[in-house]
């Protein structure tokens, strides 16, 4: 069977609980391009980077700094696993399969029912940019370059 990419697909997460399992870098990244998008986050991890810290003042995201539960699955709609530990990050998302809910396994592209693009925004335009989730660095500098565009097709 031939493996397909992945269907770029705009959600509307303003209604939506996400889930954010781990408290490091990358999961400080995605949360904080979520925030743009979400206004309701939780994060579980038994470390919050400074970052993560530093966006739930405001009182968007709900912190609690413990490890994972599988209860922690009850009323998410989306699920972000972000751990360092890939067995941990597999058992989410085997879970969030047997509960219907879409889940990225920061781990492991193959363990992803959706990819978290880089995100170009210019007011309410808005382009997610992936590469399959196998080139970050391709990604980064595509994300860099079509937010470059935007500002300067888009110009107030």
């Amino acid at each position: 069977m031939a493996e397909y990419p992945f269907f770029p697909m705009f959600v509307d997460l303003s209604r939506r609980h996400v889930l954010v399992v781990g408290g490091g870098r990358i999961a400080a990244r995605r949360i904080h391009t979520l925030s743009q998008f979400c206004p309701s986050i939780i994060v579980v991890a038994p470390a919050i980077h400074p970052d993560i810290a530093a966006l739930a003042t405001d009182g968007q995201m709900q912190l609690s700094e413990r490890t994972y539960r599988a209860e922690d699955l009850d009323g998410a709609d989306l699920v972000l696993a972000c751990t360092d530990d890939k067995a941990l990050n597999t058992a989410i998302a085997e879970a969030c399969r047997a509960r219907g809910i879409p889940v990225n396994d920061a781990s492991d592209r193959h363990d992803c029912d959706f990819l978290f693009p880089g995100i170009a925004r210019q007011g309410a335009v808005v382009a997610g940019i992936t590469a399959g989730g196998g080139d970050h660095a391709l990604a980064r500098r595509a994300t860099e370059a079509v937010r470059e565009c935007l500002e300067n097709l888009l110009e107030p």
